[in-house]
């Protein structure tokens, strides 16, 4: 005796279609992509200035650090210190006001042996080149004498934001004793390659998407001072 089942106990639910899968369609994973590339547009320019922020970070703490080792050599040298250098040789030409090779020979600052960059310490701003160091006194060009470094500095000194200065050779007459300094987050830009720079504030970089360079100095009684 065949026993009779209530098949509709195994009916499917109203809009449902047995052995059938739901997916997307077109327009909803057309949708679903638009969403995600606006949410890339709005957190990669948050992530690209909080890798901005973080080199500056990096580039404040160093030139702390150069500073200091500037600091160590002067006492090591009866208050003098490093020449600054230049180059006229091709090669080496764009290594103008490298860090001093004094430093990294005497093991105040990490040595490296690749030409115009003694000195280890990369600009992280400017990759293949040493921050950049200026001082009154003692040039060196193409590694021999060649008289004094003028550095700019306004003549209101130490109010930096003028573009009025004078250039001092001789550190008995300078306010400022050393200069060091980063060429900022867009190493080619009018106020990095300014001849005002570093030394005028209107130069300096200011805020995230700014660009201008990032300076530390000390001034003729040595107190030290950066900017932003």
């Amino acid at each position: 005796m065949c026993r009779r089942f209530n098949h509709s106990r195994f009916a499917p639910c109203p809009g449902e279609q047995s052995g059938v899968h739901a997916a997307f369609t077109l327009i909803e994973l057309l949708v679903v992509i638009a969403i995600i590339a606006l949410l890339a547009s709005l957190l990669l320019p948050a992530l690209a200035r909080g890798k901005e922020k973080a080199k500056v970070a990096k580039v404040q703490a160093e030139l702390y650090g150069i500073g200091l080792a500037l600091h160590m050599y002067a006492d090591d040298q009866a208050g003098k210190v490093p020449p600054v250098r230049a180059n006229c040789n091709s090669d080496l030409r764009d290594h103008w006001c490298q860090l001093p090779l004094e430093l990294a020979a005497d093991g105040y600052l990490p040595r490296s042996e690749e030409g115009g960059r003694e000195a280890n310490m990369e600009d992280p701003f400017n990759p293949g080149y040493t921050y950049k160091y200026a001082a009154p006194g003692p040039l060196l060009l193409n590694g021999e004498p060649a008289g004094n470094y003028a550095l700019w500095v306004p003549t209101n000194f130490p109010d930096l934001n003028s573009d009025i200065g004078k250039c001092y050779a001789t550190p008995a007459e300078s306010p400022v004793r050393w200069v060091i300094w980063s060429l900022g987050p867009r190493p080619k830009s009018s106020k990095s390659q300014s001849c005002y720079a570093p030394m005028s504030a209107k130069t300096w970089y200011q805020r995230t998407g700014d660009d201008g360079v990032i300076v530390r100095f000390a001034t003729r009684e040595w107190m030290q001072f950066k900017s932003p």
